[in-house]
């Protein structure tokens, strides 16, 4: 450590207990702070793996079915189409509130898509489970023309409707129809609605 004729120090020592002075911080340069800041600010894409939009879509349908099967009870099904657009305007609504984000036209229509999708699978699985408690009785029968009558079909949907129970083919044909018919009834409708949410609240970020 010291030379051994003169004495002098042959390395510099560090004096005990003091910290080193601190580095000075890595400065980015303005054009990759700004990339940075750009990226950032791009929202992310509306589909089933955007967990926002699944919570957000599944509790605008989950609201909707209720409203439906509430106004079903009340006799006012003719409400449906009202209710189905409103669950894709307030599932906009919700997500933007949520999250912050502007939503596009194109988004918007997403968001009601997938409002619409859960709206098909919750209704499928109360359609499903009300057939298999209903199946080998009256009681579908029954309840049928209680529906038919709420809606105001002629008198004699009643007997068509037996005739279909007596034939599992064109039961099971006239059932995936239906639910088509229906996916697209209720995907469409939703959509339509969350387009108009985001027109009437224009986005805020591109």
């Amino acid at each position: 450590m010291f030379c051994h004729r003169c004495g002098r120090p042959l390395r510099e020592i560090s004096p005990g207990g003091v910290e080193p002075e601190p580095q000075p911080a890595e400065v980015l340069p303005a054009e990759t702070a700004a990339l940075l800041d750009e990226v950032a600010a791009v929202p992310a894409p509306i589909n089933f793996h955007n967990g926002s939009a699944v919570r957000v879509g599944f509790l605008a349908a989950t609201i909707v079915q209720l409203a439906v099967t509430l106004a079903a009870a009340a006799g006012a099904s003719i409400l449906m189409p009202l209710m189905l657009f409103a669950g894709g305007f307030y599932s906009v609504f919700l997500y933007r509130r949520r999250t912050g984000e502007g939503v596009s036209i194109r988004n918007g229509a997403r968001i009601g898509w997938m409002t619409g999708v859960f709206s098909f699978v919750i209704m499928t699985v109360l359609f499903t489970v009300g057939m298999a408690a209903l199946a080998g009785s009256d009681q579908l029968l029954k309840a049928y023309k209680d529906s038919a009558a709420n809606l105001g079909l002629p008198p004699d949907s009643a007997d068509q409707m037996q005739k279909l129970l007596n034939d599992p083919g064109a039961l099971a044909l006239s059932i995936v129809l239906g639910l088509a018919i229906q996916f697209l009834f209720l995907t469409l409708l939703c959509s339509v609605g969350g387009a108009v949410g985001a027109r009437l609240n224009p986005e805020r970020k591109s």
